[in-house]
């Protein structure tokens, strides 16, 4: 009965520093990152990352940076608990930036034995913990626990504040440059030690937007709490340049660009590295983001695509008129507020804007709807003019030719206007510009400025880009082969689609070129690597949603194995 009730209280222990690794995060936190050390673990053993060539340079390199007569030759030497989670959080005040980074330790003498005899003569210990700090970061530890974080002044606001700061009385006959130090580094200091010892405000345990964002299976995951604030953190010194105060364009930040949080999670599954995301549209927004992005491709698209026969495509599907209509209030809301000396400007512009366009007629010319499909690529003999010099270094112009790699592909972008686009063929013929062939268009572009040929027809409410005569031909005389397979789904369901096919990609690479190091590389992605796409879906409620995809051979258990193995095999 004891023992258990022993390791019941060791497993609570465990769980209980778990949670207050997390609760020490500042709801303020603009965004975080965790690392999930113990699903990494049931993915790759310690033992398999030890054993990896790459892992042991590392090892090797820290080695060399240290004084300690320990010897690291495995993760686990690094003082570490890489079974537990770790975290990186994003923190702002009007005048410092904070990169924080948390992580739980297993052994804080291994931790120290990396640290330099330098920086050992910088620890301070007090009130029980290990404080070692520099121009630019701090770092704070105990047993169990270490904190670095890195830090970087608001160059406006100090320079705001030069006056009020040089006037207090412990600062005189001092140059500000010194005074700027002194304050960053102890306003970091007590950042840092509030953060540590769990006073630095509202826990971000406590947000539900955060905690509804975390995934267990995930090997790590990226939380935003609002994109908009992040970017103007990023650019507000730009902003302060425009003359624009902090406080006014902190105001607008909130929806500059109509994006609220944004989550994003990444996964090695079996046969497959994915990494989803999450975007959280505001509410002003809404509205406007539907209108763009859930329009519905035009099915004649689908009858010239053929699944057999591309290396890669992209799609993409838009309302035009939409966008047109919604972008000078758009320009008004997203630049109005954060630049209010210019707010009448911006309006106006607007408006002048909405008068220029006819967004119905553009919306027509141009529907929003592309597709881009590369079918192959392939060797085509080019003349080209260089210059050869005699013996009296006189030029003379010779022509030569060449063999390049040029591309098959075909470009569709939709359009309503087929009468008002074969008025611009038959202007382009009058000047020569296209040639006309039999039922569709040549233009007619020098071979030194364009190694392949260029055909262009409009049919089926779609105009049509192609290097390939071939399909131009098949295109005009309804002889093309439709083949969707997977990709009608795809590209149906998503506003926004990018494909590669790996396999078909990499077996178009000169092999008989490449260098050793490049074959071994390429053998193995060859063998390793299948197809990859992109999509971000139609918005659905109040969240657009994307996914990275990238699909692999089970040959090494998981898709992580994969990724290592091929570091492994790019570091020989």
């Amino acid at each position: 009965m004891k023992k258990n009730l022993l390791l019941a209280a060791v497993f609570i222990s465990f769980v209980s520093i778990a949670q207050n690794i997390e609760s020490k995060i500042p709801s303020s936190s603009e965004a975080v990152i965790s690392i999930n050390g113990d699903r990494i673990i049931e993915l790759i053993s310690i033992t398999e990352f030890d054993n990896f060539n790459f892992a042991k340079k590392i090892f090797k390199k820290v080695n060399r940076k240290t004084d300690s007569t320990f010897i690291v030759s495995s993760i686990k030497d690094l003082g570490f608990d890489i079974n537990s989670k770790a975290f990186y959080f994003y923190t702002r005040t009007d005048s410092i930036s904070y990169h924080n980074f948390l992580v739980k330790l297993t052994d804080k003498n291994k931790f120290e034995s990396l640290l330099s005899t330098r920086d050992k003569e910088k620890i301070i210990s007090e009130g029980g913990l290990h404080i070692m700090a520099d121009n630019s970061s701090i770092t704070v530890w105990n047993d169990n626990l270490l904190l670095f974080t890195g830090y970087e002044k608001h160059y406006n606001y100090f320079k705001e504040n030069e006056e009020r700061f040089m006037a207090e009385p412990e600062n005189e006959g001092v140059s500000y440059y010194k005074v700027k130090k002194k304050i960053t580094s102890r306003w970091t200091k007590a950042h840092a030690l509030n953060i540590f010892k769990g006073h630095g405000g509202t826990s971000i345990s406590n947000s539900k937007n955060y905690i509804a964002s975390k995934d267990k299976n995930a090997v790590a995951s990226v939380w935003v709490q609002n994109y908009s604030q992040l970017i103007f953190g990023a650019m507000s010194g730009i902003y302060n340049k425009m003359g624009v105060s902090s406080l006014d364009a902190l105001k607008s930040a909130s929806n500059l660009y109509g994006v609220k949080s944004i989550t994003a999670n990444l996964y090695f599954d079996e046969e497959a590295t994915r990494l989803t995301t999450q975007m959280e549209v505001s509410s002003e927004w809404q509205k406007t983001f539907k209108s763009f992005y859930n329009s519905k491709m035009n099915k004649n698209f689908y009858n010239y695509f053929n699944q057999n026969d591309i290396l890669a495509y992209m799609s993409f599907s838009m309302n035009t008129q939409a966008l047109l209509e919604e972008y000078p209030a758009l320009m008004t809301s997203m630049y109005g507020g954060i630049m209010p000396n210019y707010k009448e400007e911006v309006n106006l512009s607007g408006e002048f804007l909405s008068l220029l366009l006819d967004e119905e007629a553009i919306g027509e010319l141009m529907t929003g709807d592309m597709l881009f499909v590369l079918n192959d690529f392939g060797e085509k003999e080019v003349t080209y003019t260089t210059y050869e010099y005699d013996e009296n270094y006189k030029s003379k112009e010779v022509t030569k030719t060449k063999k390049e790699v040029v591309p098959d592909f075909m470009i569709m972008i939709g359009s309503k206007k087929e009468a008002l686009l074969n008025k611009v063929v038959r202007l382009g013929i009058k000047h020569k510009l296209i040639a006309n062939k039999e039922g569709y268009y040549k233009i007619n572009v020098p071979k030194k400025d364009m190694p392949f040929d260029l055909y262009v027809v409009v049919k089926n409410d779609i105009l049509f880009f192609t290097s390939s005569e071939e399909k131009i031909s098949n295109i005009v005389n309804n002889r093309y082969v439709k083949n969707l397979g997977k990709h009608q789904k795809l590209i149906k369901n998503n506003s926004s689609v990018f494909y590669i096919n790996g396999e078909k990609l990499i077996s178009k690479v000169p092999v008989s070129e490449l260098s050793r190091k490049e074959r071994r590389y390429f053998d193995y992605a060859k063998d390793n690597l299948k197809d990859a796409y992109f999509k971000s879906s139609k918005m659905k409620g109040n969240k657009i949603q994307s996914e990275i995809k990238i699909n692999t051979s089970n040959s090494h258990g998981n898709s992580l194995n994969v990724f290592f193995n091929l570091i492994e095999a790019l570091a020989k």
